[in-house]
């Protein structure tokens, strides 16, 4: 029973040494909307911390299909990002500032035309870390598609390693 204590009290001391990790990977999902309209939104995301307060990532966000001009419109991005970030002990507080390849597409019945285009993208977020290598958090985000935004809030699960 003592080494079982000895060990979590361990895992959780070295959280916060484990958000400045070399390599982290994760994947949120959560809510996104677009010209009124609402679906649910997904993503999948690398990184790299450089430096102990910033990092670079990048990643895929697939933000669903919305009801638009009469039929079905899903928007998804690539993008890449500056990050930097401030660590309270656990906790991780952070923005992104990057570029996005977005792409619009509709079905047949809308009258909404495909799109595509790079166009800047930010993001704030709050991680908390804990058993080791694992963090949980909360992230809202805006991407710029020409001249309207895709806005989304999503719950993010983090693995640092390395």
């Amino acid at each position: 029973m003592k080494k079982l204590l000895v060990t979590t009290l361990a895992l959780l001391a070295s959280s916060p040494a484990l958000a400045d990790s070399w390599i982290y990977g994760g994947v949120s999902v959560g809510s996104s909307e677009y010209e009124e309209q609402n679906s649910i939104s997904h993503s999948f995301f690398v990184g790299t911390g450089i430096m102990p307060w910033v990092g670079l990532e990048g990643g895929y966000s697939d933000f669903g299909k919305f009801d638009l001009g009469g039929g079905k419109v899903w928007g998804e991005s690539v993008y890449g990002a500056i990050k930097p970030n401030l660590n309270f002990g656990p906790l991780q507080l952070y923005a992104k500032l990057g570029v996005n390849s977005w792409v619009l597409e509709g079905d047949d019945d809308t009258t909404i035309a495909d799109d595509d285009g790079l166009d800047p993208m930010w993001s704030v977020g709050a991680d908390y870390t804990f058993l080791g290598p694992i963090a949980l958090g909360v992230e809202y985000s805006n991407y710029s598609f020409g001249d309207k935004d895709v806005r989304s809030v999503n719950l993010t699960a983090t693995i640092y390693m390395f």
